[in-house]
């Protein structure tokens, strides 16, 4: 890799040939290199992202990752990838050849991680994404296998928290002033969607006649700007029917903005407008504060003790398929197997 002197500036740079994708052959110059090695290790980068060998270094890797994905996988979910990597496996691996990357350095990566206390989940997730970074290594690069062999440690119990109908009525009350909020979260708690799945809703999502929502799109925060993109999964796209109720409380919330088209968001706000205000209304009312996201499981505890099915639930809330819905709440349908046979007892003649 020759590298060369600018005696005019003292600064060093490297001039070299490479084959780029359609098979031409073209020169490369760059200037500006504080020391030789600088200029040596751009160069050799920069000829990895034409490499399609497993003898690359982990940051080539990861940059031949990001140009896999950015076009088969929603945006925020890239972006929360990238940001992973960033954090957490960059630190560590960085310059190491993959190739060279043994179960063992894993196993001491996952010791490192464990160090840092994050919850079992989110340890999980990073370990997970680590995984698939290898696994694009093996099927498209030529990796021999995966180093990441072992689960980082145990999933924790599953924690549902929710507010019950009462609950949210004391909180429902004391926004019933502020007509935006109130039918923002009266949305999320009649319905059961997502924080982003309500903050991307326009009035053409809306069918009045036949009392229906239409889901198909979400709020998402990607490279420092919002941007609207399809739902989290293909079973996201779902209409939603809805008590006529909730479309009055819409109507009258739209009556009051003026020239609303049926584009236009209906709350355009942030996405932390939402968790800021509720847990300012929880502590002005000493009310138990719960998350955003948890107004999700307040609507799936409403319709089971409704007496709706898993089927049901699972396909209003947008799950993948009704064994997501069981293992998230199946604790909250053992509830009424005391009133199940209670029935089957009356049915006995």
């Amino acid at each position: 890799m020759p590298t060369y002197k600018d005696e005019k500036t003292g600064s060093w740079y490297c001039k070299f040939y490479y084959t780029d994708w359609t098979g031409k052959k073209k020169q490369k110059l760059k200037r500006g290199f504080k020391l030789q090695r600088d200029a040596k290790d751009w160069e050799r980068l920069f000829l990895e992202q034409f490499a399609n060998a497993p003898d690359i270094t982990f940051r080539t890797l990861c940059q031949k990752y990001k140009n896999f994905k950015e076009n088969r996988v929603r945006p925020s979910t890239l972006q929360s990838q990238l940001n992973t990597i960033e954090l957490h496996m960059l630190p560590y691996f960085d310059r190491k050849v993959i190739a060279e990357i043994t179960p063992a350095d894993i196993v001491d990566w996952q010791n490192h991680l464990l160090k840092k206390g994050f919850t079992a989940a989110y340890t999980r997730q990073i370990n997970a994404t680590l995984g698939m970074l290898f696994k694009f290594a093996v099927d498209y690069l030529g990796l021999a296998r995966n180093p990441v062999k072992s689960k980082i440690c145990k999933p924790a119990p599953k924690k549902v928290d929710f507010w019950t109908p009462e609950e949210y009525k004391c909180f429902s009350d004391a926004i019933r002033d502020n007509i935006e909020l109130f039918t923002a979260f009266e949305i999320l708690f009649y319905t059961g969607m997502r924080k982003g799945e309500l903050l991307a809703l326009t009035p053409g999502d809306i069918d009045f006649q036949e009392k229906k929502i239409t889901i198909n799109k979400t709020l998402a925060y990607v490279d420092g700007k919002y941007t609207i993109q399809p739902p989290k999964t293909p079973k996201s796209n779902r209409i939603i029917d809805i008590p006529q109720f909730l479309l009055d409380e819409i109507k009258d919330y739209m009556a009051k903005i003026y020239g609303m088209d049926p584009d236009d968001r209906l709350f355009s706000r942030s996405r932390v407008w939402l968790g800021e205000a509720l847990t300012r209304v929880c502590k002005k009312i000493d009310l138990r504060p719960i998350r955003v996201h948890d107004l999700r499981h307040s609507h799936a505890s409403l319709l089971i003790n409704l007496g709706a099915n898993p089927l049901m639930i699972a396909e209003r809330l947008g799950h993948d398929d009704v064994k997501m819905t069981m293992n998230t709440y199946s604790h909250l349908f053992q509830s009424h197997r005391e009133e199940i046979i209670e029935k089957l007892e009356k049915i006995k003649f």
